[in-house]
């Protein structure tokens, strides 16, 4: 078949009689459905490309909503996995329960229960695991981040719609939604230097191999590119974090404001600093730490809810198993004001975030 005159519309009936085969096959087809063979979904696709077929957004906007109102009949629950803490640790983890409600709420919003699987409570092996999930007819996932550095998510995914907030879990690469590490650290440092602070040490408390862990140093480092020489400070090691490390460092550099997480706050203070008055402090993870520190929200309410949506998404277009491309949602932080920072001189201005 030869492509139409301009102006007409090649249909999917028409798509079907080139190939040989019905139109729901070429529905299913266009669809990656694996009810239709790869071999055949790629002759699909070609044929489609040669004779010039395009969908019809207002038909396909139609037939995704049908879909997806009959997948949320059928698949009534999402499945999310905790690996590394037990269900009576989870209140202990504010990062966690941050998480788990704002995946809990995306579910609810589009009529979906949820399945919270603690691992270590189970017991169970990866295989003994999936087995679970499809006995309990589940194929919409959304694994939890470690707690403490990267890893793998052990189990075989495939036939499985799966994302995760964060990016710890590093094999399989799946879909995630993680907080912009570069956009938060750029943020704080930005409104540091608008307090008038000049002299601003970060003190690393991520673990290596973390996307986190360089993101945040990248930021800083770039930072250190733009201010006098006199004014710089070197990054503290997480090697070298703890009360002796942390005190050679500020006396040794004699920083006016820190820049780090609730647990370097409390040895600061154990050190005998006032914060504010003797030296600012901005913390990178609000929920580490007391209810008032000025810094950075990671939002991870809205990471986790935008986790599920990219479950949800691989569900509706009957994608499962590790993605080809995987994708990766950014949700930025917002600063948010307390008391552990004051204007303390004459506003300093340092772009680091990307201005029109």
């Amino acid at each position: 078949m030869s492509k139409k005159p301009e102006g007409s519309r090649v249909s999917m009936r028409d798509l079907a009689r080139e190939v040989g085969v019905s139109v729901s096959a070429v529905s299913l087809a266009l669809r990656n459905s694996p009810k239709v063979s790869k071999k055949k979904r790629e002759e699909i696709r070609e044929a489609a490309v040669r004779i010039g077929y395009v969908k019809d957004g207002r038909v396909a906007e139609l037939m995704e909503h049908m879909r997806t109102f009959r997948l949320k009949e059928r698949l009534s629950t999402i499945a999310v996995i905790i690996s590394d803490i037990r269900k009576s640790e989870l209140k202990g983890y504010p990062r966690m329960v941050s998480l788990t409600r704002g995946v809990e709420d995306e579910a609810k919003k589009n009529g979906y229960g949820v399945d919270f699987m603690f691992l270590k409570d189970l017991g169970v092996s990866p295989k003994r695991l999936r087995d679970i999930l499809i006995a309990r007819g589940i194929k919409g996932i959304v694994v939890m981040p470690f707690q403490a550095g990267v890893g793998e998510f052990a189990m075989d995914i495939s036939g499985f719609c799966v994302s995760t907030p964060g990016y710890s879990i590093i094999r399989p690469n799946i879909n995630r939604a993680c907080p912009n590490f570069l956009q938060m650290m750029d943020e704080l440092l930005e409104q540091i230097c608008r307090l008038g602070y000049r002299r601003v040490g970060f003190i690393m408390t991520y673990g290596s191999g973390g996307i986190g862990h360089k993101l945040y140093s990248s930021s800083f480092l770039y930072y250190s590119t733009l201010i006098d020489k006199s004014l710089k400070i070197p990054i503290l090691r997480r090697r070298d974090v703890g009360i002796t490390g942390i005190q050679k460092w500020m006396e040794k550099y004699q920083p006016d404001v820190v820049v780090s997480s609730g647990m370097v706050y409390r040895i600061l203070e154990d050190l005998g600093y006032k914060i504010p008055e003797d030296l600012g402090f901005a913390s990178l993870e609000l929920s580490e730490d007391h209810g008032r520190a000025s810094g950075v929200d990671h939002r991870h309410e809205l990471v986790g809810s935008e986790a599920l949506k990219l479950t949800f998404s691989d569900i509706n277009l009957n994608h499962s198993g590790v993605p080809e491309n995987p994708k990766v949602v950014l949700v930025d932080s917002h600063f948010r004001e307390g008391n552990t920072l004051r204007k303390i001189g004459r506003a300093r201005v340092i772009k680091l975030r990307a201005t029109k």
